[in-house]
């Protein structure tokens, strides 16, 4: 049977059966979802990632999504609340915002702060990372306790109480020394120092000068000045041993011997070991308003700019390559994802988290040069990483690509579509890392150039696109590593890493939130975020700069 233009029934129901059941990620490619529509999305994917962990994984440090995998890391097999605290105060922030699932979300909050409370232990006989467990676990307490009080949730008293407890028992690293620069690791028990088991006994450079925030943080919350004088210690023998200023233009080899405070090796980059020692100096000043911290913070983006800037071709792309034998050795084109952090970075240190339009009307960025200049690199290394991600052949981006400076012997590496750059065999993988998102976030709210929510949908869509296990079923949908994010079909990895629930979906979300103050909020390198502390009880607390050059 067929209507008068000449088109059966049956067609017609396959035609609206088609379109009802086409998933909400093809829709996407048709039409550019509003800002709600993303949130709930995003959501979603949260939740469905979270519903799996807490059916499969829940209280376990690592999990694994595929195979339902799950153990804790240390010997002992005790929790350190890896996941779960890592992941509260994203809980926070959507069920804040959320219009679908916020009885769903005010549940969770309460079963994870009943779980802190009772189960959570960190007296625990094994070594753990200091870096890792300040800026996740210590990071992620003190971020719950803010917005447990900010959004009035849960009991904002068990967070701190127990970001006290751990406090305690990192701070004790900062003694290990003469320095003042902390061994790598501590025994949360004994209080016993490790120093890094490789690299010689150095201290990766990025680690121990990114526990600023938390531990000055904490130190304003109690009234403890010992939290901020310890933290603060590390940065006098860095400086003046090394003559940081001067001799290396404000830029730091990614090793330091802890006991000497010499540096230890002459690489140098943006990416792993060397990226939050940079970000930790901005953001001291945005936190606690520290000028010292501005100024060091400007020297080391001066020789950023001199040393480690440069173009790619054919498209001319700004990258932020790495000196493997030192300043004075030869530039590599190597860049890491983890640099794209350095897209928002540059744009919150130009403008102070004002939007753009603000800032240029304030003497601080009209009269400042450089402010300029970072602002618009910040616009150059944001389209930068999108381009890691546009230019593969799934929509995401790998671990490391290789830039394309005219002299690369290619050996069999992919290139990109457009050829701006090359991917190493064993560089293929990635971790639903957070920074290019982060980047696209900051320039989103500092600008509000619609293109960057574009920009943020196209991810988020060949996340859900590449990265879904059993994605036809929404009650069994969950979302995993990749160990190769080129070849296609992409080939999923049996990992979720926190940072997919504490960074990289938190940041996908704030970035469709339609209003979002910048100069309220610093977040901490994991994505923790913390109120701009009050200037007047930092005085009143003697909490306030320790050390000059």
């Amino acid at each position: 049977m067929k209507n008068s233009v000449g088109i059966s029934i049956a067609t017609i129901v396959a035609i609206i059966a088609a379109i009802y059941y086409v998933p909400w990620y093809e829709h996407f490619e048709r039409k550019s979802p509003g800002a709600g529509e993303m949130r709930d999305r995003i959501e979603s994917m949260f939740l469905e990632s979270w519903r799996d962990y807490s059916k499969h994984g829940w209280g376990y440090d690592v999990y694994g999504p595929i195979e339902h995998t799950s153990h804790n890391m240390p010997r002992g097999n005790q929790p350190l609340g890896w996941i779960i605290v890592d992941s509260v105060d994203t809980l926070m922030l959507m069920y804040n915002s959320s219009t679908r699932y916020k009885s769903e979300f005010e549940a969770e909050i309460q079963r994870s702060e009943h779980w802190i409370n009772d189960v959570l232990d960190f007296d625990i006989d094994a070594e753990v990372n200091v870096f890792e467990t300040t800026i996740r676990m210590l990071g992620g307490l003190l971020s719950a306790y803010h917005l447990s009080d900010l959004l009035e949730v849960g009991n904002k008293t068990v967070y701190l109480n127990k970001a006290i407890d751990l406090g305690d028992r990192l701070a004790l690293a900062f003694l290990s020394t003469q320095t003042g620069i902390p061994y790598s690791s501590i025994n949360l028990h004994s209080g016993q120092a490790v120093k890094n088991h490789a690299d010689g006994g150095a201290s990766s450079t990025a680690e121990f000068t990114t526990l600023q925030m938390e531990f000055k943080y904490l130190a304003y919350l109690t009234g403890n000045r010992t939290y901020w004088e310890l933290v603060e210690r590390v940065y006098e023998p860095l400086y003046k041993n090394n003559d940081l200023l001067n001799t290396y233009d404000g830029l730091v080899p990614i090793y330091t011997f802890p006991d000497t405070g010499k540096f230890g090796a002459s690489t140098i980059r943006f990416g792993s070991r060397g990226d939050s020692f940079y970000e930790y100096l901005l953001k001291q000043y945005l936190l606690t308003h520290e000028t010292l911290y501005y100024d060091l913070y400007r020297k080391s983006m001066e020789g950023m700019k001199k040393h480690l800037l440069a173009q790619s071709k054919p498209s001319s792309l700004w990258y932020i390559g790495e000196r493997e034998q030192g300043l004075h050795g030869q530039l590599s084109p190597k860049m890491d994802h983890l640099v794209c952090f350095m897209g928002g970075l540059l744009a919150s240190g130009s403008t102070e988290g004002l939007s753009i339009h603000e800032a240029r009307r304030r003497p601080f960025f009209s009269l400042s040069l450089e402010r300029k200049s970072d602002w618009d690199l910040a616009k150059g290394i944001t389209d930068t990483c999108y381009q890691m991600y546009k230019q593969s052949s799934s929509g995401l981006a790998p671990e490391i690509v290789v830039f394309n400076d005219g002299n690369i012997k290619q050996d069999g590496w992919w290139r990109s579509s457009v050829g701006d750059f090359f991917v190493k065999p064993l560089d293929r993988h990635n971790l639903q890392r957070p920074e290019t998102v982060e980047s696209i976030m900051f320039m989103y709210h500092l600008s509000h150039d619609h293109k960057y929510r574009e920009w943020g949908a196209e991810i988020a869509t060949s996340f859900f696109e590449n990265t879904c296990v059993d994605c036809n079923d929404p009650k069994l949908r969950r979302f995993t590593s990749l160990s190769d994010c080129i070849t296609l079909p992409t080939k999923k990895s049996n990992n979720m890493e926190s940072f997919w629930l504490a960074e990289t979906l938190k940041y996908l979300y704030i970035l469709f939130l339609d209003e979002f103050d910048l100069t309220k909020v610093v977040f901490n390198t994991e994505a923790h975020p913390f109120p701009v502390l009050d200037e007047e009880i930092l005085k009143s607390q003697s909490l306030t700069t320790g050390w000059s050059l």
